[in-house]
């Protein structure tokens, strides 16, 4: 085995890719941020209507599910952007 490589990852011969989900790195990463924010968004509101029309347990936990989902996107976007910043985007 050479000196230079890494032991714990084969010479398979694919160029090496930078780190995390590949749509971080997409022209349009923010577009795709927003439109899965907005699906939580539209969860969360029917968990509201939820708890006006039908069931409040079911809607409080629908909308916990949902708000949880924005904040995760969030967490997401934020990691994006170092990952895009360590790469000089």
């Amino acid at each position: 085995m050479p000196d230079d490589a890494d032991a714990s990852t084969p010479d398979t011969g694919e160029p090496s890719r930078p780190p995390g989900s590949p749509a971080a790195y997409a022209v349009n990463w923010k577009t795709v941020l927003v439109v899965d924010a907005a699906m939580g968004a539209v969860v969360a509101l029917a968990g509201v209507v939820v708890i006006a029309v039908w069931n409040f347990f079911l809607g409080v936990a629908l909308t916990g599910l949902g708000l949880f989902y924005v904040a995760m996107v969030v967490r997401r976007g934020r990691t994006w952007a170092r990952l895009r910043a360590d790469a000089g985007l």
